[in-house]
């Protein structure tokens, strides 16, 4: 997919993970500078992308912790520039019946999906009111159970924990639009990634999104093209 993001700087938290390489591809293919936090040296040094010049990596950065979150994107900002888009891939899943998942065990979802997603979202939006740019673009990432409730069985935590980005993402929206800055969230199923194949040998993943298509919707959301579309939760299901 081609848009135009020449020289337009874009954070991407879990850029390093399956799905965020390949939006980080897609994004320098149109002309991008992006930075990402990596959680920790290993996960640095698993993402194919560091030596790219037009990547800014920091380690250790965990998006739980709200001052972490902040230093990350001034950081970034001073690297790469006046920031232009978000996009928050960061995140966790978990199953688990209710008798089988202790409070400790569903804050640690709230904490990766819905914490990491509100501490992006609040660093972003404050510099990117900063910015020379007119506005900006966030992207964040829900699930299918987070906008259909009743697929959660056996997840309910993690259901719960999408579904708070998802509220958060309508939420801002509307908050946030007279800034200019469109925000907006794909809800995916099951993504087409190894480590769900590993976890998942005998489904079949003819079925599933692939990152590359995933990452295409998230590029035009992020683009300057896109010019309407705000507190938009996508369904990207593919033929599952």
């Amino acid at each position: 997919m081609q848009v135009d993001l020449e020289d337009r700087h874009v954070i991407v938290t879990g850029g390093a993970g399956g799905l965020g390489s390949a939006v980080v591809e897609l994004l320098l293919d149109n002309g991008a500078k992006c930075s990402v936090p990596c959680f920790n040296e290993d996960e640095l040094q698993a993402f194919e992308h560091k030596d790219h010049p037009n990547v800014f990596t920091h380690t250790p950065v965990d998006l739980t912790r709200e001052g972490q979150s902040q230093s990350f994107y001034e950081a970034a900002v001073e690297a790469h520039g006046d920031l232009w888009a978000s996009i928050h891939i960061v995140g966790g899943f978990g199953m688990g019946s209710i008798e089988d998942t202790p409070l400790a065990d569903f804050n640690k979802q709230f904490q990766l999906n819905t914490v990491t997603c509100y501490n992006s979202c609040r660093s972003a939006i404050n510099w990117m009111r900063e910015s020379d740019y007119t506005g900006g673009r966030i992207v964040n990432i829900a699930s299918r159970p987070g906008i259909e409730p009743r697929q959660g069985k056996g997840m309910t935590a993690y259901t719960v924990a999408k579904a708070g980005v998802a509220a958060l993402t309508e939420g801002l929206a509307a908050e946030v639009v007279g800034d200019d800055i469109l925000v907006n969230a794909i809800a995916p199923s099951i993504i087409d990634t190894t480590a769900n194949r590993d976890a998942m040998p005998d489904a079949n993943y003819g079925k599933w999104p692939k990152p590359a298509q995933l990452a295409s919707q998230i590029a035009y959301l992020v683009s300057p093209e896109n010019e309407v579309t705000r507190g938009g939760i996508v369904p990207v299901y593919g033929k599952s």
